[in-house]
C-alpha cells in the first residue's frame, strides 16, 4: 500500500519484529503521567493548510503555496531525475496570548539510471531508485527573530529491483533546535519492536494491511515533552488525531512544540490523503 512506504520503511530501519500492539503509539511512561491526550479537530483548508485545533491552540491563519515539480532526464533516459517543492505557513495562536508563525518547505526528489535498452539488453545503468524526502520549518514567536526554532525532517530510501525481488534500505533523521538546544523529534508506533531481529515477510504484509498507529516524540536529554498521532489504528486513520504535551512545562517552549506538532500534521496527514487519491495500480 502506496500510503504507508514511507512509514514502513521507517519501521524496516527499526529491523524488528512486532511484539505487541495498543490503540495509540506508545510513548514514554513519564510522558503519560505528566500529559492529558487532547483530541485534535480539523477544520476546512481552502486557499490554506487544515485549521487544526487541540486544547487551547488554534490556526487563525494559514497560505498553502504552488506545488513546483520537474522531471529531468539526458538524452536517451539513461538517467532520470524528480522532483517537487511545496510551502505552507501558518499562525497558530493560544487564546489571545503568544502567537507561532510558521514557514515551512517541503521538497522531494528521486533519482534513477535505468541504463540504455537494446531489445532485451540493457547497458549500464542499474536497478536502484534514490529517493529523498526533506521537511523544514521555520517556527518564531511574536514575530521575534532572536526567537527562533527550525524543525527538520529528513529521510532517505535506496530501492533495489533484483528481478523479482525488492529491497530496500533508508535513513531517517528529525530535530527541532535553536541554537544549541536540540530536542529529538522519534516515530512511535502502537507497536512495540524487538531491535535484535530482522522483520518476517508475514510481518510486514500484516503491517500494510492493518498498520498501527503512526506518530513522533519528542525528547530532549532523555526527557519526553510531547507527542503526536498523525495516523490512528481503526477505520478513522490519518482522521482522528491526538495530542501529548507535558503540563509543567514554560507555556512558550509548549507553543513552540505545539507549532512544531501542527506542521507535523499538516505534512503527514496530507501526504497520506494524497496518497489515498491515487488510482491503485493493476
Amino acid at each position: 500500500m502506496k500510503a504507508f512506504r514511507s512509514a514502513l520503511t521507517v519501521a524496516a530501519l527499526l529491523a524488528a519484529i512486532p511484539a505487541s500492539a495498543g490503540k495509540h503509539i506508545l510513548i514514554s511512561d513519564s510522558l503519560l503521567a505528566n500529559a492529558d491526550p487532547w483530541e485534535v479537530k480539523r477544520g476546512g483548508h481552502f486557499g490554506g493548510i487544515h485549521k487544526w485545533r487541540f486544547a487551547d491552540y488554534a490556526v487563525v491563519a494559514s497560505h498553502v503555496g504552488w506545488t513546483r515539480s520537474g522531471t529531468h532526464s539526458d538524452l536517451f533516459n539513461t538517467r532520470i531525475e524528480t522532483h517537487s517543492r511545496s510551502t505552507f505557513s501558518f499562525v497558530l495562536s493560544r487564546g489571545t496570548a503568544d502567537s507561532a508563525f510558521v514557514d515551512a518547505v517541503h521538497g522531494i526528489a528521486s533519482r534513477s539510471q535505468p541504463g540504455f535498452k537494446v531489445g532485451d539488453v540493457t547497458f549500464g545503468g542499474d536497478d536502484r531508485v534514490h529517493e529523498s524526502d526533506m521537511f523544514i520549518a521555520s517556527i518564531i514567536l511574536n514575530r521575534d527573530t532572536t526567537d527562533t526554532w527550525d524543525l527538520s525532517i529528513g529521510k532517505s530510501d535506496v530501492t533495489n529491483q533484483d528481478g523479482d525481488d525488492t529491497e530496500s534500505t533508508g535513513t531517517f533523521a528529525a530535530v527541532l533546535s535553536r541554537g544549541e538546544r536540540h530536542i529529538v523529534v522519534t516515530p512511535v508506533f502502537s507497536t512495540k519492536f524487538d531491535r535484535n531481529q530482522r522483520p518476517s515477510f508475514g510481518s510486514m504484509l500484516k503491517m500494510q494491511f492493518s498498520p498501527p498507529a503512526l506518530g513522533y516524540e519528542f525528547v530532549e536529554d532523555g526527557q519526553s515533552l510531547c507527542a503526536v498521532e498523525y495516523f490512528s489504528r481503526g477505520i478513522s486513520g490519518s482522521y482522528k488525531n491526538t495530542i501529548w504535551m507535558r503540563r509543567d512545562m514554560d507555556p512558550r517552549l509548549q507553543l513552540v512544540l505545539a507549532a512544531a506538532m501542527t506542521s507535523v500534521l499538516q505534512l503527514e496527514c496530507t501526504a497520506l490523503e494524497a496518497m489515498a487519491k491515487e488510482p491503485a495500480k493493476p
